[in-house]
C-alpha cells in the first residue's frame, strides 16, 4: 500500500518472517491474558538430517552441538519461548540501516529508523526535501 502528498509517501510493506532451520513458529491459543502470542518450537530434524547434514536441536548426534549463531537469534529475539515484538522490531530495523549504508543510494538520501514497538518505520529524506516513511508489519506463517 502507498499514498502520497506534496512532499511526501508513505511505503506499507507486509514482510513474513520464517523461523530458523530446526524451529516453527505456533501461534499460542490458550485464554491466557496473553493469548496470541508466537512461540517458537523446536522440530525434529533427523530425516533432513541424515540427508543434508544438518543438526537436529532435539536429537543432536554424538559429537554435534547445535549451531550458536541460532541460538545466538532466538535470545535475541525472544523473551522465553515467545517471539518479543519489541526485540524483533529492534533487530529488523538495525538489518535494514546496516544495510541501507551499503548501497549506492545511501549518498544521496538519508534513512532513519523511527521509534515503533509493533511494526518498523523508516524515514528516507532526501537532499531536496522530499521525505518518504516505509512502515513494515512483520507477521509470521
Amino acid at each position: 500500500d502507498w499514498s502520497t502528498q506534496e512532499n511526501s509517501s508513505t511505503y506499507r510493506l507486509l514482510v513474513i518472517l520464517r523461523p530458523p532451520p530446526g524451529h516453527s513458529f505456533i501461534l499460542d491459543t490458550t485464554k491466557q491474558p496473553q493469548a496470541g502470542r508466537i512461540r517458537v518450537a523446536l522440530e525434529c530434524l533427523c530425516p533432513e538430517e541424515q540427508l543434508l547434514g544438518k543438526i537436529c536441536f532435539l536429537h543432536p548426534s554424538a559429537g554435534q552441538s547445535p549451531i550458536e549463531q541460532d541460538w545466538y537469534l532466538l535470545d535475541t529475539l525472544c523473551t522465553g519461548c515467545f517471539l518479543d515484538t519489541k526485540k524483533v522490531v529492534c533487530w529488523v530495523q538495525m538489518l535494514v540501516v546496516s544495510a541501507w549504508q551499503l548501497l549506492p543510494q545511501s549518498l544521496h538520501c538519508q534513512l532513519t529508523a523511527l521509534p515503533s514497538e509493533k511494526c518498523c518505520r523508516f524515514q528516507l529524506s532526501s537532499p531536496s526535501g522530499m521525505q518518504s516513511t516505509i512502515e513494515m508489519a512483520l507477521a509470521v506463517q
